[in-house]
């Protein structure tokens, strides 16, 4: 098959199913350097809608979290704090000794850098001059 045959599909709302079947391939591939595979903590009220919550990924002996999201009317509560330290509970029992995060430098780099959290890089050229920041914290 030449590569003008191929179609290439752009989705912005991937299924579940096609997700777990690239991790599975990843892992397959990979076999000896731990697994790859994601993960998601959800915090609810009563009625059960989500009012914090972060997701990522376990990679290779790393726990990263991807996303990171506290109800406006709870900031400044500690519930960020605790969703990051249920991360790396979650991330330790599964053998990770690294924590990674990106944040943008108009989010959220002093929360992290208050939980511990090193700058290892930033990386300029996003919109409005922003810039993206990588950072580590060993578990």
């Amino acid at each position: 098959m030449n590569i003008e045959e191929l179609e290439f599909e752009v989705t912005e709302n991937s299924s579940s199913t096609d997700l777990d079947f690239l991790t599975q391939k990843i892992n397959e591939e990979s076999v000896g350097q731990g697994a790859a595979y994601p993960f998601a903590i959800f915090v609810r009220n009563k009625e059960g809608k989500i009012i914090a919550g972060c997701n990522g990924s376990i990679i290779f002996g790393s726990i990263y979290t991807d996303q990171l999201w506290v109800d406006p009317n709870l900031r400044g509560r500690g519930v960020g704090k605790k969703l990051i330290e249920v991360t790396h509970e979650y991330g330790k029992k599964h053998g990770c000794s690294l924590a990674t995060v990106t944040t943008m430098d108009f989010q959220a780099p002093d929360f992290y850098q208050k939980l511990g959290y090193k700058i290892d890089f930033s990386r300029e050229g996003y919109s409005k001059g922003a810039s993206c920041i990588f950072m580590s914290k060993k578990l």
